[in-house]
């Protein structure tokens, strides 16, 4: 359901894991003599031979990008400062493609990455791409990525079901190498364009994993996961996983709510699990939060000047009225699932249980350019019902739940320019726990698509291997019971009612 914001935004379309928005854009104004300095520098870079068309393109390219995004960037623009640093780039330029539109092309992509880690340059066909993205279908090996500070390919999260969680990748890993092509370096698009391609053909990723470094090989699939999957837990706690928030996903996520509502007739509690949930469409997230809240604010967003852009208000709670919730999260849990288990924190719904998630709570808006491509630009900031901001800080759990083999991840903050942190959600954990201090049997009842996993931990068992323990889930499922979390409902509950 799609509600009505405070400004409405033509081509509303909040997108993958930067939470992008799809919008229309004015043509270029003439160039002012800032821009000129750059138009004149770049074509010492460009390969002999290139026409007078050509060039104008480029030009025309340049002139409206930097247009775009005085107007329409999250914070003011230093247009000198913008067109210096333009032209210093083209001597570290690393592009294959020294055409025009090439050079200009990577000098914007370069440019737009130094003011943040999500604003970039996008071409016709990583438009493409990420309108496949959306749809929650594209021919690949099934994993997140964003660039590191050492601009190395970093896993952000295998997504469930597909050859690279399959393969063992885990969030964190780097991608050093594609089918022996060496990726350090190299921008996100070349590492998505490697991976993408036929169904069925194999491709090599030389992941490095803290110290060691080895080859995986995978062959690509038809990515269309489902995004939600859903269990019975010790026949009376119902579980429910948002593995990303995609255009299908509320369909999905109501469809499973509505068949444990069936299956249990008196729920003891009901777990949302949005661990390694990388984000996705906004509209998605709000309407998939809104299932299990009757009234209150969701999230709003606010760009220059905190000036308020666009809210959701929930209207309609149709699961689980009164039942005790659990949210889970972890480090890998970034924007849209952020904000969808700070929104049922604020609004008294549920407790969060688990790691300080990712931290990113800046929105971006994918800008077609008449001159061909687009961008991709950081436009504002997603806001929480009190009115936090996770940017830079994540959310924190209630109860923090510590893994003893967790390796260092790096989340928003550490990434190279990412935007200051602000408006910090003052709440801390109210205890501590190791995670196996938590472990305990659970019966899981899989529903769905995802009862062939039953299928698979029997055969596993069979053969001789110990299934691998989710210690997180089975602390959550302890809370509402006899477990050691159940020695916090007591506290956790009055609080939430309260709305603290």
């Amino acid at each position: 359901m799609l509600r009505k914001g405070i400004l409405p935004i033509l081509f509303a379309v909040v997108i993958s894991f930067a939470g992008t928005r799809l919008v229309a854009c004015a043509g270029p104004a003439w160039p002012s003599d800032e821009e000129r300095r750059f138009l004149d520098a770049y074509r010492t870079s460009v390969t002999a031979g290139a026409s007078e068309e050509q060039f104008a393109h480029a030009d025309k390219l340049y002139v409206e990008a930097l247009q775009v995004l005085s107007e329409t960037y999250v914070e003011q623009i230093d247009r000198v400062a913008f067109v210096d640093n333009s032209i210093a780039m083209l001597g570290d330029l690393e592009s294959d493609d020294t055409s025009p539109i090439g050079v200009v092309g990577a000098v914007l992509d370069d440019s737009l990455h130094d003011l943040d880690p999500h604003s970039a340059y996008m071409t016709d066909d990583m438009f493409r791409r990420l309108q496949e993205s959306t749809e929650g279908s594209f021919a690949g090996v099934g994993i997140v990525i964003a660039l590191d500070d050492e601009k190395r390919i970093r896993i952000v999260s295998p997504i469930d079901d597909t050859p690279a969680a399959r393969a063992g990748l885990r969030p964190d890993d780097r991608i050093t190498h594609i089918d022996g092509y060496q990726m350090v370096g190299e921008p996100i698009s070349e590492a998505v364009r490697r991976m993408r391609g036929r169904v069925g053909d194999p491709v090599t990723l030389t992941i490095q994993r803290v110290e060691d470094s080895f080859d995986v090989t995978v062959k690509r699939a038809r990515i269309e996961v489902p995004s939600v999957t859903a269990s019975i837990i010790d026949q009376d706690i119902g579980y429910i996983r948002v593995s990303r928030f995609d255009a299908t996903t509320l369909d999905q996520t109501q469809e499973y709510l509505q068949e444990l509502e069936d299956r249990i007739a008196s729920p003891r509690g009901i777990i949302v699990d949005l661990r390694r949930n990388p984000g996705g469409l906004l509209d998605s997230a709000a309407d998939i939060a809104d299932q299990f809240l009757t009234e209150g604010l969701i999230v709003a967003t606010e760009g220059r000047g905190e000036r308020k852009l666009r809210s959701y208000e929930a209207d309609r709670s149709d699961f689980f009225e009164n039942v005790p919730m659990a949210i889970l999260l972890d480090r890998g849990s970034a924007s849209g699932a952020e904000l969808m288990a700070a929104a049922l924190r604020e609004n008294g719904r549920g407790i969060i249980i688990g790691e300080r998630s990712f931290g990113k709570g800046s929105m971006q808006r994918i800008m077609p350019l008449t001159s061909g491509g687009g961008l991709k630009i950081t436009t504002g900031y997603y806001t929480t019902p009190e009115n936090h901001i996770v940017q830079g800080h994540g959310v924190i759990p209630d109860i923090e739940i510590t893994l003893a083999d967790a390796e260092e991840f790096e989340r928003e903050i550490d990434l190279e320019h990412a935007l200051p942190s602000r408006r910090r959600d003052p709440r801390q954990s109210l205890a501590t726990l190791e995670a196996t201090s938590c472990e305990q049997d659970i019966d899981i009842e899989r529903l769905g698509k995802s009862s062939r996993e039953n299928l698979e931990e029997n055969l596993a068992e069979s053969e001789g291997e110990k299934p691998l323990r989710d210690s997180v889930l089975e602390c959550a499922v302890g809370y509402f019971d006899k477990g050691p979390l159940a020695n916090y409902r007591n506290q956790m509950e009055p609080l939430l009612r309260a709305g603290l």
